[in-house]
């Protein structure tokens, strides 16, 4: 008798990959757009908010567009930093600062791949909440070769979970010069959002549905950048870093209540 065929389970790339955007209705799709416009925007004027700002949101809207979407989104926001500001990377901060990354991605992987889907939401909110604190820190750190290298493997690990990684390698800069912050990290967060991307691809959170959804989201981002360079100077700063950080902290508040009911 002749053995019966057999198919194997889908992947996260293949279980979609013909309709890879189907889950998302025109009115989620339009409120996606808009988060990533104004959170690039954000980003152009502030340095940074595309992660923090859109993370906790877009997870609101959909679920799928987070981590994986928005971790290939974030990288394209620091190629485009990069692009103005690759006279002011620092390779010494980098030699520190990538294996610690690439240690942090793994941690990640490990500990995703440990947690029950049941736990998902309100661990993503959780260290939504944290990143917010991180945020609000007003420590005296220098980047040295020991704060950088812990900074990038919290970065990792938090950016590979929530797509929001920002915010400890932030707190590790936020009194350096302004330049140094603009082109390391960036030359800092395209690698790391490489390695985000091979882990969640290895943990079956990211193929063809999820990079279409990114691909789709990318045009928001330019216009963002283009209109944060029309703004320029012409809006309040602190106005904007307030509102960014209440955002996530509502929304992160929001994604534990609803995860543990």
């Amino acid at each position: 008798m002749p053995a019966r065929p057999t198919t194997p389970p889908p992947s996260a790339g293949s279980r979609a990959s013909s309709h890879p955007m189907i889950e998302l209705d025109a009115l989620q799709w339009g409120l996606a757009i808009a988060v990533v416009f104004a959170g690039s925007t954000i980003q152009g004027i502030v340095g940074y908010g595309v992660g923090l700002f859109s993370a906790p949101l877009l997870f609101l809207i959909n679920p799928l567009l987070v981590p994986g979407p928005l971790v290939i989104v974030g990288g394209i926001v620091p190629l485009l930093m990069l692009r103005a500001n690759r006279q002011a990377v620092v390779p010494r901060d980098l030699a520190f600062a990538l294996p610690a990354g690439g240690i942090g991605v793994i941690a990640a992987w490990a500990l995703v791949g440990l947690l029950p889907a049941s736990t998902w939401q309100w661990l993503f909110g959780v260290l939504i909440l944290l990143a917010v604190a991180v945020s609000c820190l007003r420590l005296r750190i220098r980047p040295d070769p020991f704060t950088i290298s812990v900074g990038t493997f919290c970065s990792g690990c938090m950016g590979t979970i929530t797509g929001v990684g920002g915010p400890p390698l932030g707190v590790v800069y936020q009194h350096a010069d302004p330049a140094r912050v603009r082109g390391t990290l960036s030359a800092i967060f395209i690698p790391l959002s490489v390695m985000s991307s091979l882990a969640l691809i290895f943990l079956d959170r990211l193929g063809w549905r999820e990079v279409w959804l990114a691909v789709a989201m990318i045009p928001a981002v330019f216009a963002g950048f283009w209109c944060a360079r029309h703004l320029g100077t012409r809006v309040p700063r602190r106005g904007f870093r307030v509102f960014v950080l209440g955002t996530a902290c509502v929304a992160g508040v929001y994604s534990v209540v609803r995860g543990l009911m």
